[in-house]
């Protein structure tokens, strides 16, 4: 299942962006699909996403898997207040692609970020180019999430022996090396917590190293056997 978060694709809502609604977001649908419990992956902020919902149902987690973004900070720390700049000033569409990724190489904080932008652009019949997803509402996610702190979750999630592997870019920008290093110490006492860097990438790793993040990815589920 690879669902639209909260203001991405055709998810809009009156409501709050914080973790915690993302997180009652994908508890909602694992019900209503009877898809549970399941394997979880986050990517960027996909990881708040993922450890809210085991926070809020551990029983839904078979296990997580977090890809590239900081367990403290709103933009997962290496980013800090660039990426918020950023969305402040990303146009909700441009005249051409040629344009957009004119804009993206000037501002975009990280080149991942804006390869991702470029990858899930949508061109309109009148040739303009748009984003499937609110800008407005990204924003609030980050405002939402810069007080949240994903360790005490990922901690009582993990500490029965539940496993969680946390991936990380080797040239990422968004989680930096020395956030990472500091966050494997933090939890070198749960052994069923897992820290590795796939090399010659960056935030982008998901489709930088398809073959290496799949094969990280069976790697971890099978060493578990399914509770299902």
């Amino acid at each position: 299942l690879a669902p639209d978060q909260r203001g991405h694709g055709k998810s809009r809502t009156n409501g709050s962006y914080s973790p915690l609604d993302f997180g009652k977001d994908l508890e909602e649908t694992l019900r209503e699909a009877d898809f549970h419990p399941a394997w979880v992956v986050g990517h960027s902020m996909g990881v708040r996403s993922a450890c809210a919902l085991a926070h809020l149902r551990p029983d839904y987690v078979e296990g997580l898997i977090l890809v590239d973004l900081g367990l403290v900070g709103a933009a997962g720390g290496g980013l800090h207040q660039n990426l918020y700049s950023f969305l402040s000033v990303l146009p909700e569409s441009f005249p051409s692609r040629e344009l957009a990724r004119k804009f993206m190489k000037e501002n975009c904080p990280d080149p991942s970020i804006g390869q991702y932008l470029m990858a899930v652009s949508v061109r309109e019949n009148n040739g303009t180019v748009s984003f499937p997803f609110d800008a407005k509402s990204l924003l609030r996610a980050l405002e939402e999430a810069r007080e949240v702190d994903l360790r005490p979750w990922v901690r009582e999630f993990a500490a029965p022996g539940r496993p969680v592997l946390l991936l990380r870019g080797a040239l990422s920008s968004v989680w930096s090396h020395s956030d990472f290093e500091r966050a494997r110490a933090e939890f070198r006492d749960l052994p069923s917590v897992r820290f590795h860097e796939i090399t010659g990438t960056g935030h982008g790793l998901p489709f930088e190293k398809r073959k290496d993040f799949t094969q990280e990815l069976l790697t971890e589920i099978s060493r578990r056997p399914p509770s299902r």
